[in-house]
């Protein structure tokens, strides 16, 4: 799965997001709009995806905030899920 980074980053926020993107690539079913890692306030970094149905985003986005707390214990940052359900895409 690609993802789009729009930021600067340093190693240790790479290998963060790597982790974090590793993981979401084996759990994550096929997302409508491909990950994007955008950084926000603070130095989060947020990865936009987007799937087709509102359980799609929930069960990924419960999944994938365990791995980003453990990722912010293990390394000091802080990567969120920010999964949407696609625009034209959603399915009940």
């Amino acid at each position: 799965m690609k993802t789009r980074v729009t930021f600067p980053a340093d190693a240790k926020a790479l290998d963060a997001l790597a982790k974090f993107l590793g993981t979401l690539e084996k759990i994550s079913p096929e997302p409508v709009h491909p990950p994007k890692a955008v950084l926000g306030e603070d130095d989060i970094i947020f990865v936009e995806v987007g799937y087709k149905t509102d359980e799609d985003t929930l069960l990924v986005g419960d999944r994938m905030a365990e791995v980003a707390a453990d990722l912010l214990e293990e390394t000091g940052v802080l990567v969120a899920l920010a999964p949407f359900v696609a625009a034209g895409a959603r399915q009940s």
